[in-house]
């Protein structure tokens, strides 16, 4: 195997925590208020990054591949069977067939192999060819057994053997396409971990040589498919320089390319998303993108922000945007506030979803952001000012704007004070002005209650959505609610809700109390249109279940089934083609448990099983595979009943019920969960009990609302909120009524729907 100078030993990933890398940016982008990195210095690392995965890179990889093959292009085997010649990517071959695979080590690209006429045959080789490229054979279904085992065995092609023995009565079924072309292409990193085939190596500006295959990076993204198949000067090279991108950036691209799986740190972050979208990864910026929503803070909002302004990043954009409008306290709190350009501060301003407690910390934003320049920032201050809204202010914070002395520095400052004296004299009130209200808004669901008689519970049709969280006097603190809509009938109670698309989708439950009144309908409401809609029904009634969104489709896991048997069987749904599936089931029947996705990966926690135990365990669900068991609950023996949401990268479970030597009783308990280690850790004591409450996320802190209490049998009337950046739960008031078994989402709602 021919090698460029100085890369005959094998490679090592640089060190991740000490890297020694020159690294000039192509781009001034750089988180808001940091200064570039520069020869010399090392971009920090985190201490433990996380691993990202992509579920669909492998087909993604594999189409790719298929492309290069249509076209032509990059095709080392060419294999001579009865005159004719067959192409193919040596690599491709080599991750199904031995024989392929000696051939490729033996360092034989670009020269032919010879099939033997008898032992192989066209049809058995095609059928090979399309089960290295797509990972099934639809063309050995039409052909006898014998054929194209004869080319298996010949090629060494042994998955696709398997299937076709000779007493077809013993054939087994060939594996889910995606499944084999995750096989091929794990064989494919193994390869290039060996440094087997690569005949291309990327150089970087620290001398380091990273090898690679060229059809593998081809296939992985629209720029080295250019460099490589362009006719550029690149295309004939053995070595490529990449200058200004660190070696690091580079091997993290390339883990990526053979796995589907980055490690992202917090810091780090910022390089991989630019080389992503330098080299048109599209897999890599997206593992990057979602890495920093799911990890999105006051204090990175305004970095992404300004990432997806100068890439032209619209939907990026928007969601830190609108993260930004709803923390603006925090957000005008912090440092990188100061740096922000006039044009985006005007623009956050005149938002009517711009969330603050009061009107006065918007002026105060405003006179901390001219005061960080006054020089260059004052002539400014009238403008800015025209998007504060005065109406919304008390008397005590229309004086402090009255006295603020910056306002005596301009002729528009002051006439803005001659106004404000008016509206402070008395009889007078401030101008009239638009509220500010939050587009994206907490929305509970159905659930029971007791009526005002205390004689029955009653299913509730009810929509409520917390227009504000209001703070009184002291401690005291309010919620503001608001109707939004009523569920078509029937009511529903025990039920699931998700949010797909902004787009609620409202699953099984109960509509009365009786054994037959489980549902498995569902319904969806489009907030936009203000309608429902009813979708497929899931293929079993259940309540008392769990449901969880991935990839873009909805899952539910077990549940109660008639109040005698519970469910193991796990069921998606796909909004495409309006279908539900079937999926692998749960490793056991289970009942008021618990999911949540982190990481690109689905939990399971706790629940009760047929005997009616509550249970400490935790699985990690596979749609393919089943359940795989990690560490259990340490909190007490057992809970079910409970709330779990992944947040900042953990798993944190609330709420519930526990086993006591007679009985159950209230679990007032929380843990968080680290996938990456394993482990357990306790968090803060919920003030109250939440029996099966409705919980979600919310600008970064967990909301858990209503439920009842074991040792009471009283429905549960308050919200509770735990923000993990104080590691403190705040009681922010009461639901519109005390309900118990109800479900919450979080939707953006258009802007007539809040007034």
């Amino acid at each position: 195997m021919s090698r460029v100078p100085d890369s005959g030993r094998k490679r090592k990933p640089p060190n991740e925590r000490g890297r020694q890398d020159s690294y000039t940016p192509k781009s001034t982008i750089r988180p808001i208020g940091s200064t570039p990195f520069t020869c010399g210095l090392t971009p920090p690392a985190d201490p433990r990054p996380f691993v990202c995965n992509l579920p669909s890179h492998c087909d993604s990889l594999f189409s790719g591949l298929r492309n290069l093959r249509d076209k032509g292009q990059l095709l080392d085997l060419s294999m001579q069977l009865n005159g004719a010649s067959y192409r193919a990517h040596g690599l491709v071959l080599a991750a199904v067939s031995h024989t392929a695979e000696a051939w490729f080590r033996c360092g034989k690209a670009g020269t032919e192999m010879e099939l033997l006429n008898g032992r192989v045959s066209q049809a058995g080789l095609q059928a090979v060819l399309e089960f290295a490229y797509t990972g099934s054979s639809d063309t050995a279904i039409d052909m006898t057994g014998d054929d194209i085992l004869e080319t298996c065995r010949f090629l060494g092609v042994e998955r696709l053997a398997r299937t076709f023995p000779r007493e077809m009565q013993t054939c087994s079924p060939l594996a889910p396409a995606n499944c084999e072309m995750e096989v091929s292409l794990g064989v494919i990193r193994r390869l290039w971990k060996e440094e087997v085939g690569c005949d291309v190596w990327l150089q970087t500006d620290s001398g380091e040589s990273l090898p690679a295959h060229r059809v593998v990076l081809a296939a992985g993204g629209d720029y080295f498919r250019a460099l490589l198949c362009g006719g550029l000067r690149e295309s004939s090279e053995k070595a490529i320089s990449l200058r200004g991108v660190a070696s690091w950036v580079l091997w993290a691209i390339l883990e990526f390319l053979y796995s589907g799986t980055l490690r992202l740190g917090r810091e780090d972050v910022w390089e991989l998303a630019e080389a992503a979208l330098l080299f048109q990864l599209q897999g890599v910026f997206v593992l990057c993108e979602e890495f920093l929503l799911e990890h999105i803070d006051p204090s990175s909002c305004l970095d992404i922000l300004a990432l997806a302004e100068a890439y032209g990043l619209d939907q990026l954009g928007r969601k830190a945007e609108q993260y930004a409008l709803r923390q603006f306290q925090s957000v005008s709190c912090g440092d990188k506030f100061q740096d922000l350009p006039l044009p985006l501060l005007e623009r956050l301003l005149e938002e009517d979803s711009l969330c603050v407690d009061s009107e006065i910390q918007v002026f105060r934003a405003v006179r901390c952001w001219v005061e960080e320049d006054l020089g260059e920032r004052l002539p400014f201050l009238p403008g800015l000012l025209e998007h504060v809204r005065f109406g919304l202010m008390s008397y005590t914070e229309l004086q402090e704007v009255q006295s603020c002395t910056l306002l005596t520095r301009s002729l528009r400052g002051k006439r803005l004070q001659e106004k404000l004296r008016v509206y402070l004299q008395p009889g007078h009130t401030g101008p009239p002005c638009k509220p500010r209200t939050p587009n994206q808004v907490l929305v509970v669901v159905g659930g029971d209650f007791v009526d005002e008689d205390f004689t029955r519970r009653v299913p509730s049709r009810s929509l409520w959505f917390a227009q504000r969280f209001l703070r009184g006097l002291g401690l005291i603190r309010t919620v503001e609610w608001k109707s939004l809509t009523e569920l078509p009938e029937p009511p529903r109670f025990r039920h699931c809700v998700c949010v797909l698309n902004n787009q609620l989708y409202v699953l099984g439950g109960r509509k009365y109390y009786g054994a037959r009144d489980i549902l498995k309908s569902v319904i969806r409401y489009d907030p936009a249109q203000d309608h429902w809609d009813r979708v497929a029904d899931m293929h079993s009634p259940r309540d008392y279940f769990a449901t969880a969104c991935l990839a873009g489709k909805v899952y539910v896991f077990g549940g109660n089934h008639d109040d005698t048997q519970y469910l193991n069987t796990v069921e998606f749904y796909t909004p495409e083609d309006n279908t539900w599936r079937l999926a692998q089931p749960l490793d056991r029947a289970l009942c008021g448990h618990a999911a949540a996705v982190s990481g690109g990966e689905i939990f399971i926690s706790g629940g009760c099983d047929t005997r009616s135990g509550c249970l400490p365990y935790l699985w990690c669900y596979d749609p393919s595979h089943g359940c795989s068991s990690r560490a259990p609950m340490v909190a007490g023996v057992g809970r079910a009943g409970h709330a779990m949401l992944a947040l900042g990268g953990k798993l944190l479970v609330v709420g519930g019920l526990q086993p006591l030597w007679a009985g159950f009783g209230d679990q007032l308990q929380c843990e968080a969960y680290d996938p990456t280690l394993d482990t357990w850790v306790a968090i803060p004591r919920l003030p109250r009990p939440h029996l099966f409450p409705a919980a979600v996320l919310l600008d970064g802190v967990m909301y858990v609302l209503g439920g009842s209490s074991v040792d009471t049998a009283r429905d549960t009337p308050w919200v509770h909120r735990y923000d993990p950046r104080t590691g403190c739960w705040d009681n922010l008031g009461k639901l519109p009524r005390p309900y118990a078994d109800l479900a919450a989402g979080v939707l953006q709602l258009p802007g007539g729907a809040k007034k």
